[in-house]
């Protein structure tokens, strides 16, 4: 082939030998487990993200047809054994890493079952990674089959981390007209305009603390049915979920 970027162009009458070309790169490399390393990073990512565990299998879609002809051409070439040489020693240079760069963690684990995976980003939601997020912004992209890296945490457990409740938050301010107030003006502390939660120490003063095993404390919000609007918009296994236990030790740093 002579042609640059064999004849292609980001033009829609391209877009079925586009979608071909992906399922093919994706079916190649699989075996070598470099499928999610070796994504595109131009708009067909979302078309890559979507392709089910095999790529070739039989579909509506009409990439998959040229495709299936391309591997077929390639099992009897000359290019198989370089490139499938290439693609070795890619693996082997990237075997104890996950795609994202982190070292990769429990066996039988995939960024399906971890806690910091979330679908969605500017433009079509895909599942990402909120681990490798900055501050403002999304996190990296990754495949819900990808391996485990060792960020990865089982879903969070209320219960049993209370990091927003303990150490990780100075104060949870609430709205005057937040029922929390008058329903329960015991735990209301009153700062000019400012209304807060009041706190026993640095934790949350509606905090219960117990423990059904010695060493192994449980978390429980002892006005939790009239909490106050931030509480009720803390989303579990969120960005700012995450915040809080790194600050409390429960979840490695960015």
């Amino acid at each position: 082939m002579t042609k640059l970027d064999w004849g292609l162009d980001n033009v829609p009458e391209h877009v079925v030998r586009e979608h071909a070309c992906l399922r093919l790169q994706a079916e190649l490399a699989t075996p070598f487990g470099l499928r999610g390393a070796m994504a595109p990073t131009t708009p067909y990512r979302g078309y890559y993200d979507t392709l089910p565990a095999s790529p070739l299998a039989a579909d509506s879609d009409p990439a998959i047809a040229i495709a299936a002809e391309a591997a077929s051409r390639f099992a009897t070439s000359s290019w198989r054994a370089p490139i499938e040489a290439a693609l070795a020693a890619t693996a082997a240079l990237t075997t104890a890493r996950h795609p994202l760069g982190f070292p990769l963690g429990p066996a039988g684990e995939t960024c399906g079952s971890c806690a910091w995976l979330y679908v969605g980003g500017r433009g079509p939601a895909v599942p990402r990674c909120r681990q490798t997020a900055a501050a403002v912004g999304d996190g990296a992209r990754t495949l819900r089959e990808a391996p485990a890296c060792a960020r990865w945490e089982a879903p969070v457990d209320c219960q049993s981390c209370g990091a927003c409740c303990r150490e990780a938050y100075h104060s949870v301010t609430v709205s005057v007209r937040d029922p929390v107030v008058w329903k329960e003006p015991e735990l209301i502390m009153r700062h000019g305009h400012r209304f807060e939660i009041r706190r026993e120490g640095e934790r949350c003063a509606a905090l219960a603390v117990s423990a059904d095993t010695p060493g192994t404390p449980r978390y429980a919000c002892t006005i939790y049915e009239n909490r106050p609007r931030p509480c009720r918009e803390f989303a579990a296994n969120g960005r700012h979920c995450l915040d809080a236990r790194r600050r409390v030790g429960l979840s490695p740093g960015a």
